[in-house]
C-alpha cells in the first residue's frame, strides 16, 4: 500500500556500460566440492548462494533498468534434502522479461545433466504469492550437487530487499549491489560483515561477503521470519540525492494528508448521536472504546483493489472498505469527537523489524491510531481488539507517528501497563472418600492479551474449535478428566471497564491423578497446572529470545488432605528459578513454595515475564525459568495412611 503511493521521481540518464549479469557464467566444467564430515550429516548444503542486483540507466530515455541475478550451488545428502531443492520456482512479481535460466545436476559420479528449457512452466498464483516460473531439476541423487543461475529484468523500483539467510546452511554467501554512477544506498542486518568496494565490468558496485551461515530453524520464542540476515537498498538518479528524511517525508505528506480531515459527514454525526444517546457519564476512554466497537460490528473490511474501498463518501454510506479505508473510517468519528489522536506506522515484528534509520516501504504494512491522552491504540484492522494496548505482533517494534501538523516522531510501541497480561488461578482440590476420584473447583482471571485472545475464539470460532479452547481452559494434559461444569464470566469483545478480566469457573474430576502405590497414593499435583512448555535443544541457540508478549502467572492450589493421611515429597513442589538482566533486575521468575498447615496444603506459584525481549547469551537463564513450569508439571506427592 504505502509503496503504491510513494512519490515517483524524475531520473536522469548517466554514462552506460555494458550490462554485468551478461558476462556472468557458471564454470563451464564443474567439480565437486568437498563437505566435511558434519555438513554431510546435513539434508543439505548451500555451497554457494550468490544475488547480483544491477540498476543501469537506459541508453536512451530517462529510464533506469533493474536487472537481477541467482546463483546458487547446494549439495543433498539424503531425501529431505532432495525433497527440499528438487523444484525450482522464480517469482514473476514485477518481472518484465526472463533473460536466462539455466540448471544442471552433477551426480556424486560427476555426471552432469542439464535443464531442458521445454520443462519451464509457468504458473499462475501459486498458493496467492503470485506467478511463478516453475521446473523440475533432473537426475537428481543424494549426494548430488545442484546449480541454478537466472537472470530476470523486472520494473524498475527505488527499493529493494534481499533475505541472505534460509533454513539450511550455506558455506558462502555473496550479495552484489552494482549501481555505477547512479546514487545507491544498502544496508545489511543482523550480521557483522559489512559491504566492500568493488567494481563490475568498470561499474560501481558494493560487495557483501558471508560464510557458514547457519539455518534459521523454528525455534520457540522467536521471530525467525524477521531474524534472517536481509539486504535492504536504494538506488535513484544520479542528480537525484534522495535522503532518508525525504523518504519520511514524503510518506508523512502522502498518508498523514488523507488521515486528518477538515470536516465530517453528516452520516458520522448522527452516527455518534445515536451511540451516546443517554450515556451521559462516559469517560474518554469509553467513548473511544464504544467508537471502536461500532465501527468492527457496523463496517466490513475487503482486501481488494477496488479504489471506492478508499473512497470515505462510498465507505460510510455502504459500510464496506478496504484496510487503507478502514483507517479514514476512525477519522471521521475521531475528528467529530474533537479527540486527538495521531496516525502509526509499523510493522508486524514477526515479519519485519522497523528502522528508522533506513526506510524500507516492505517495513510500512501496519496501521494503528494513538491517542496521546490515553498512551493507547487502536487497531482499525484487528476485529478480536478493542481500545487499549497495541496488538502482540507489533508490540517492541518501532513505529512512524504522524501528528495533525503532518509533523512526525519515531517511536518504540511500548506496553503502557506493567502487568497488562495476567493470569490469576485459584484451585481447590479436594479427594472422594475412597480415594477414587480427584475433584478440581477452579476459578482463573484472564486479564490483557490472554482475555483478547480468549473472548476472540469464544466469539469467532466454531462449535469444535470453542469446546477444544474449553479443554484448553479446564486443566489442559489431564487425559481422563470430566468437566462437571464450566461457565465463563465476561466473554463479550466489548468492555466498558479497561482490562476487565475474562473469567472461568469450573469443576472437573479426574482418576489418572491418583495411582495407588501399596497402602499409598501418589498424586499427581504438577498435571493441575496444565501442560507446560519446555525448552530442551540440542543444536545451539540460533534467534534472539522474543516472548509473544510480556504477562504474568499468580496460581493458588490449596489441597485438602483426606482424614487419616500425611502427605510426603513437599520438597519437589519448591523451585526457584530466575533471569536477571545486565542491571541486575529480575525479568522473569518462576517460584514455587507451600504451606502445609494440618491437613491444608497451600502451594503458590507465581511466574513472570516483566518484558518480551531476553539476551540471547543469557539463554540458559531464560531455559531454566521456561523449564522450571514444566519440572513442576511433573512434580508428584504421596498420600499415606497414617500409622
Amino acid at each position: 500500500m504505502i509503496k503504491n503511493i510513494v512519490i515517483i521521481f524524475l531520473f536522469a540518464t548517466s554514462t552506460s556500460f555494458s550490462q554485468y549479469f551478461k558476462t556472468y557464467d557458471w564454470d563451464k566444467t564443474p567439480d565437486l566440492h568437498t563437505l566435511s564430515e558434519a555438513d554431510m550429516k546435513q539434508s543439505s548444503v548451500g555451497i554457494l548462494k550468490k544475488i547480483i542486483v544491477e540498476y543501469k540507466p537506459s541508453v536512451f530515455g530517462n529510464n533506469i533498468k533493474l536487472f537481477e541475478t541467482t546463483h546458487t550451488i547446494t549439495k543433498v545428502n539424503d531425501d529431505k534434502g532432495i525433497s527440499r531443492h528438487n523444484t525450482v520456482y522464480i517469482p514473476m512479481y514485477n518481472v518484465k522479461d526472463v533473460m536466462d535460466i539455466k540448471a544442471r545436476t552433477i551426480s556424486k559420479d560427476g555426471k552432469i545433466t542439464e535443464l531442458n528449457k521445454d520443462n519451464i512452466k509457468e504458473v499462475k498464483n501459486v498458493e496467492e504469492y503470485g506467478d511463478f516460473k516453475i521446473f523440475a531439476i533432473e537426475g537428481v541423487e543424494k549426494n548430488a550437487e545442484i546449480e541454478i543461475l537466472y537472470t530476470v529484468e523486472k520494473e524498475y523500483d527505488m527499493q529493494g530487499s534481499e533475505s541472505i539467510q534460509s533454513d539450511y546452511l550455506i558455506k558462502n554467501a555473496e550479495f552484489m549491489f552494482v549501481y555505477g554512477e547512479l546514487n545507491g544506498k544498502i544496508k545489511v542486518y543482523r550480521t557483522e560483515q559489512t559491504f566492500g568496494e568493488s567494481y563490475a565490468d568498470g561499474r560501481y558496485a558494493k560487495v557483501l561477503k558471508l560464510e557458514n551461515i547457519p539455518a534459521m530453524i523454528e525455534e520457540e520464542y522467536a521471530t525467525t521470519n524477521a531474524n534472517k540476515i536481509e539486504v535492504v537498498y536504494q538506488c535513484f538518479a544520479k542528480d537525484q540525492n534522495i535522503t532518508q528524511e525525504m523518504f519520511w517525508n514524503n510518506v508523512v505528506n502522502n498518508v498523514g494528508s488523507k488521515m486528518f480531515p477538515e470536516k465530517y459527514s453528516d452520516i458520522v454525526k448522527n452516527d455518534i448521536s445515536t451511540l451516546l444517546k443517554g450515556q451521559n457519564n462516559l469517560n474518554r476512554y469509553q467513548i473511544i472504546n464504544l467508537i471502536d466497537d461500532f465501527i468492527k460490528t457496523n463496517y466490513s473490511v475487503v482486501q481488494n483493489n477496488n479504489p471506492e474501498l478508499s473512497d470515505i463518501d462510498y465507505i460510510l454510506k455502504n459500510r464496506v472498505a478496504s484496510d487503507y479505508g478502514i483507517l479514514q473510517t476512525y477519522t471521521q468519528y475521531l475528528t467529530a469527537l474533537e479527540i486527538e489522536y495521531e496516525i502509526v506506522i509499523t510493522a508486524n515484528r514477526f515479519t519485519h523489524k522497523f528502522d528508522p534509520d533506513f526506510f524500507n516501504p516492505n517495513a510500512l504494512r501496519e496501521f494503528l491510531i494513538f491517542i496521546p491522552d490515553e498512551a493507547k491504540y487502536i487497531a482499525p484492522d484487528r476485529i478480536e481488539y478493542r481500545f487499549g494496548e497495541a496488538p502482540f505482533n507489533i508490540l517492541g517494534n518501532y513505529g512512524l507517528y504522524i501528528t495533525n501538523t503532518l509533523e512526525y516522531y519515531f517511536s518504540k510501541i511500548v506496553q503502557n501497563e506493567p502487568l497488562y497480561s495476567r493470569v490469576i488461578r485459584t484451585t481447590d482440590i479436594s479427594f472422594d472418600d475412597d480415594l477414587e476420584r480427584v475433584t478440581l473447583d477452579q476459578r482463573q482471571k484472564y486479564t490483557g492479551h490472554w482475555s483478547v485472545t480468549n473472548r476472540a475464539v469464544l466469539n469467532f470460532s466454531g462449535e469444535q474449535d470453542i469446546k477444544e479452547f474449553e479443554d484448553y481452559l479446564t486443566s489442559s494434559g489431564i487425559e481422563d478428566k470430566v468437566v462437571e461444569s464450566f461457565e465463563t464470566i465476561n466473554p463479550e469483545l466489548l468492555q466498558m471497564e479497561y482490562n476487565k478480566p475474562f473469567i472461568t469457573k469450573s469443576v472437573i474430576v479426574s482418576e489418572s491423578l491418583l495411582e495407588e502405590a501399596g497402602d499409598s497414593y501418589l498424586f499427581q499435583i504438577g498435571k493441575v497446572i496444565g501442560t507446560q512448555s519446555e525448552l530442551y535443544q540440542e543444536t545451539e541457540r540460533v534467534n534472539p529470545i522474543e516472548m509473544t508478549y510480556p504477562n504474568q502467572y499468580d496460581y493458588t492450589i490449596t489441597v485438602n488432605i483426606p482424614d487419616g493421611y500425611n502427605v510426603e515429597g513437599l520438597e519437589s513442589l519448591k523451585i526457584n528459578e530466575a533471569y536477571q538482566d545486565v542491571n541486575n533486575v529480575k525479568t522473569a521468575k518462576f517460584e514455587s513454595d507451600y504451606v502445609l498447615e494440618g491437613n491444608t496444603l497451600t502451594i503458590t506459584i507465581q511466574e513472570f515475564y516483566k518484558t518480551h525481549e531476553f539476551d540471547l547469551h543469557k539463554y540458559e537463564e531464560f531455559r531454566a525459568v521456561i523449564n522450571a513450569a514444566s519440572d513442576f508439571n511433573k512434580a508428584v506427592i504421596l498420600l499415606s495412611e497414617t500409622e
